[in-house]
């Protein structure tokens, strides 16, 4: 069914910045406005967008701050690689659909490539488009019976040490079973989509999008029963350090990171509320990615 037109567009850009830029920015940009779009970007970005344009901006472009910008467009165009787009789910209005434009290496999760994105972008804007709904899941950590942070990831929740040749000690409950106590380099907790990343150079396992559950998957455990395990994501997930206490680190995505303290608890769950909704590209399936990104069922 087509959906409303899509007239405010929100464009995120890479934090790095690249040549390509260059190109693309004013090109995207004054495509947009002869169709007569509302073009923003974030007001953190001036400085870097006005480098891009040469000290030409067009005049209709606006900058906005960063709540507005991730509440009140129409569409979001994420422009880098998936690093740019997690970061944007992380951030934005579960409502807003994010179109992810691949301007890195691997981008497993941006569904367009540089190449491509012009030939959708007018049916897009014009509502007419596939998405798919992915949760986000919560993260808190609880010192001395209170919660000392809290915040959300879409691929990976990592719980690792940080002093060179020491091995750290957790315990790792589902709900109020207990799963196992592991001890090695740390854990890491990927969802589905996630687990084609970090937890998969840890030998954990490929699991299809659709599966409602997360991977839990040690770091160099020290022992040779401590595997990957699937659970499900219908209980939370609890991580405590156990003694020795070595200097550990919760990472968010690869993105923000938190010193644990000897007495921490770390609680997973999905979130009910906190979702992002990613436009489809109806020419790529997921196993058609799988083997294009790592190669698999190819001969030389």
């Amino acid at each position: 069914m087509k959906k409303a037109a899509l007239n405010i567009v929100g464009v995120t850009l890479k934090p790095n910045s690249t040549p390509e830029f260059y190109n693309i920015l004013p090109n995207l940009t004054s495509w947009l406005l002869r169709r007569k779009k509302t073009v923003v970007f974030r007001i953190e970005d001036q400085e870097r967008v006005k480098k891009f344009f040469k000290n030409k901006i067009p005049a209709d472009i606006e900058f906005w701050d960063t709540k507005r910008f991730h509440n009140n467009v129409d569409i979001m165009l994420s422009l880098g690689g998936d690093g740019t787009l997690i970061g944007v789910c992380r951030r934005i209005n579960s409502k807003i659909p994010v179109l992810g434009i691949n301007l890195g290496r691997l981008g497993f999760i941006t569904e367009f490539n540089k190449n491509e994105y012009f030939d959708r972008l007018v049916s897009i804007l014009d509502g007419k488009y596939e998405s798919e709904t992915k949760p986000l899941f919560h993260v808190a950590i609880e010192r001395k019976d209170k919660v000392h942070f809290k915040d959300y990831f879409f691929n990976d929740a990592v719980l690792a040490k940080n002093d060179i040749a020491r091995m750290i000690y957790l315990r790792a409950e589902l709900g109020a079973e207990h799963i196992y106590n592991i001890s090695g380099d740390g854990i890491i907790i990927s969802t589905p989509l996630g687990s084609t990343a970090y937890s998969m150079a840890a030998g954990g396992p490929i699991v299809h999008p659709e599966v409602k559950g997360l991977v839990l998957t040690p770091i160099c455990p020290h022992s040779l029963i401590h595997r990957p395990f699937v659970v499900p994501d219908t209980a939370p997930i609890s991580l405590k350090i156990l003694p020795p206490h070595h200097s550990v680190t919760l990472t968010l995505d690869g993105q923000v990171a938190i010193n644990i303290d000897d007495q921490d608890v770390v609680q997973i769950n999905s979130s009910k509320v906190k979702k992002v909704l990613l436009i489809k590209n109806p020419e790529r399936s997921y196993f058609e990615t799988i083997r294009d990104k790592f190669v698999f069922s190819k001969r030389d």
